[in-house]
């Protein structure tokens, strides 16, 4: 049997993961107490092989009481989800971090992927995807400021460890 949202999240916990969302620069299409539903933009849509659902939902599988399981899943119409993926995270921040990470790289748990954080803020020019919590880059070969032939100063770290960084953008 599919896991079904049918669970009621608790005002304020709703409300603090909005404002958690919306601070990594995400568009809330609606929110309330059964589901938080999140616009998809260009490269989300990209990356989750979206097709035609504009938008992803965010559901509580608790009783409103004790600590629930959230869920995320691709929708149509921001209501109808056909299939459901378990998120993670217990508190808001957590739920958001993991939400962010579904969106730019279609899974929430993190892989041990190395990347980097410039030292210096990015150009126009550069073209390494942004595809990590942190905001983090993973080089991308042919970019004019971080591809093969350039060394710039950037500071490594595994995206397991992107939680406990900074975002920077």
């Amino acid at each position: 049997m599919p896991t079904q949202i049918t669970d009621e999240m608790p005002d304020t916990w709703v409300h603090t993961l909005v404002t958690h969302i919306e601070a990594h620069g995400w568009t809330i299409h609606d929110a309330h107490e059964t589901a938080i539903v999140i616009n998809l933009d260009h490269t989300a849509h990209a990356v989750l092989n979206a097709g035609d659902r504009p938008f992803l939902v965010i559901g509580w599988t608790g009783d409103g009481e004790t600590e629930g399981a959230t869920h995320w899943g691709l929708s149509v119409d921001g209501v109808t989800v056909p299939h459901l993926d378990g998120l993670g995270g217990r508190e808001p921040s957590e739920v958001a971090d993991q939400a962010h990470r579904v969106l730019r790289t279609g899974r929430p748990e993190p892989r041990q992927l190395r990347h980097a954080m410039p030292y210096v803020a990015l150009s126009e020019a550069c073209r390494c995807p942004l595809v990590h919590p942190c905001g983090g880059i993973v080089p991308a070969p042919g970019c004019a400021e971080h591809g093969d032939r350039r060394a710039p100063a950037m500071a490594w770290h595994w995206e397991a460890d992107c939680h406990d960084k900074a975002v920077s953008r």
